[in-house]
């Protein structure tokens, strides 16, 4: 009797352990599946996301930028499965739209102006070990989705002033600037000598004297023609229209000498009030808010007759004073170099990124 209740119980007990070990094992083959579902859903999200932002820098309003995007995506290096495996094209897409919200064009076509968003959709299947055994599916399908756009920056940063350099150089990557020297974006009509221009129109003088090699109502500005204008536009960055390369510059007459007072204005705002001296080769060593670091289209002039051609966009440092009346004294920056194609002083955001299974 003693022995037949002993020998239940070993019964029991090795019962309950293949049980147990059942169930152990199943957990375990569950926490390992799962596992590795969430990491390849966040290499994927990470993979969409800065796909996406990389992409929407080149978005500039035409058929080159949509190419240039989708080139991007195809270029990441970015990987899943711990990075032995790429995103090849056919578990992902890039789509376009002129909203965050849609409706989405891998294709798009007509007019591309306002095509500023675009969206990475990436599709990875994992293979499963253990979730077959429970009647699940042998794979598993993960979604990583990221929306980015070019994104106006506001008031104080604001977008670009409204000037428009002339390029020293039609071919060079930096327009044939120098980073680090001087050049001016606004000019009056007249320079009496070499000496009173800004340092890196000095090179090859006087073919940068730009008061007599071109019209003589030019004088900078383009598109804005008002003087309260242009100063807001100067103060608050707001966006005339949205510019790409190739665009044509409408330049409006008219020396406005007065929106020295705004340039100032503007350049008070900083946290960085230091003078930095035009040092070329050298970007001086700017820690701001960024109310100096201006964005400025680049034009094809002077060689070129008005209405110019925009070649690019080029980013430049503002004194922390210009002088109202100045005469004969051009408005200069320090040119600090080339800045991304659309050359509103954009921001790159992601507006909508998200995981799916």
């Amino acid at each position: 009797m003693i022995r037949s209740k002993q020998g239940k119980k070993r019964g029991f007990v090795v019962l309950v352990t293949a049980v147990s070990l059942i169930v152990l094992i199943g957990m375990l083959g569950l926490a390992v599946d799962l596992g590795r579902v969430y990491i390849v859903k966040n290499e994927a999200q990470a993979f969409a996301d800065l796909a996406a932002i990389a992409a929407a820098r080149h978005l500039d309003g035409k058929q080159a930028g949509i190419d240039n995007a989708k080139t991007e995506v195809a270029n990441s290096t970015n990987g899943w499965d711990f990075g032995t495996q790429s995103f090849p094209a056919a578990i992902r897409t890039v789509e376009f739209a002129t909203s965050a919200t849609g409706p989405w064009f891998v294709t798009p076509s007509g007019s591309l102006i306002g095509y500023a968003f675009v969206r990475v959709t990436v599709n990875p299947v994992v293979n499963l070990s253990f979730l077959p055994a429970t009647g699940s599916s042998y794979t598993q399908t993960v979604t990583a989705r990221s929306v980015a756009g070019v994104v106006p920056a506001t008031f104080p940063l604001g977008g670009y002033l409204p000037f428009s350099p002339f390029a020293h150089n039609n071919t060079d990557p930096n327009y044939g600037f120098t980073i680090g020297e001087d050049y001016a974006f606004h000019w009056p009509s007249n320079v009496s000598a070499q000496g009173t221009a800004c340092g890196g129109d000095q090179v090859s003088w006087p073919l940068y004297n730009f008061s007599s090699t071109v019209p003589g109502q030019v004088r900078g500005y383009f598109e804005l023609q008002s003087a309260s204008a242009i100063g807001n536009a100067i103060l608050g960055g707001a966006q005339v229209l949205a510019l790409a390369v190739g665009d044509v510059l409408n330049m409006t007459s008219g020396n406005k000498q007065a929106e020295a007072a705004a340039l100032t204005t503007r350049a008070g705002y900083d946290t960085d009030q230091t003078n930095y001296p035009a040092t070329p080769g050298t970007a001086p060593p700017y820690f701001g808010n960024g109310m100096r670091l201006v964005v400025m289209p680049v034009n094809d002039g002077p060689s070129a007759a008005p209405p110019y051609t925009v070649l690019g966009f080029a980013s430049f440092l503002l004194n922390t004073t210009y002088a109202v009346g100045g005469g004969n004294k051009p408005w200069c920056a320090i040119y600090m170099g080339s800045t991304t194609a659309g050359g509103m002083e954009a921001a790159v955001r992601l507006t909508s990124p998200g995981l799916m299974w």
